[in-house]
């Protein structure tokens, strides 16, 4: 029921009902359906949104684990060589770790067909142990300074 033009407002009874807008949802990836022949034969299979790289993941956050771990590592190798010789060790099994990872998950993503979605991920990853393993170097260096 549709009420009737409103006219000016009365003091003390509310102004009528105005539709409120619904709320339109973002538009989602819709799966459309991609043909695929399995064994001569055309079956319609939904294309379904690429899942995140696991080791891409883990490279970066042991990259940034070995960064985190090689900093602190300069500062305490100066002042003990034991201190710095656990940091070096820390961030360099971190950063080939990281290392490893990363180049595990870039092989994963190129051989998985769009299936796998993380290739920033992975060279970010690849970056920063390449630059956590420099600095797990240095920490080596000052730590190996000082035990002499």
């Amino acid at each position: 029921m549709q009420p009737a033009h409103p006219g000016p407002p009365v003091h003390g009874h509310p102004q009528p009902y105005q539709q409120v807008p619904q709320f339109q949802p973002a538009a989602y990836w819709p799966p459309v359906p991609a043909p695929v022949t399995i064994d001569g034969f055309m079956i319609v299979q939904p294309r379904l949104r690429p899942i995140p790289s696991g080791p891409a993941i883990g490279s970066l956050v042991a990259g940034i684990g070995a960064v985190l771990g090689a900093l602190p590592g300069m500062i305490f190798a100066i002042v003990t060589p034991w201190a710095g010789l656990t940091f070096f060790m820390s961030s360099a099994l971190f950063g080939i770790g990281s290392l490893f990872l990363a180049l595990h998950a870039r092989k994963q993503i190129r051989g998985a067909g769009g299936g796998i979605s993380g290739k920033g991920l992975a060279t970010t990853g690849l970056v920063i142990a390449v630059v956590a393993l420099s600095l797990a170097a240095i920490t080596g260096l000052i730590t190996t300074a000082n035990f002499l």
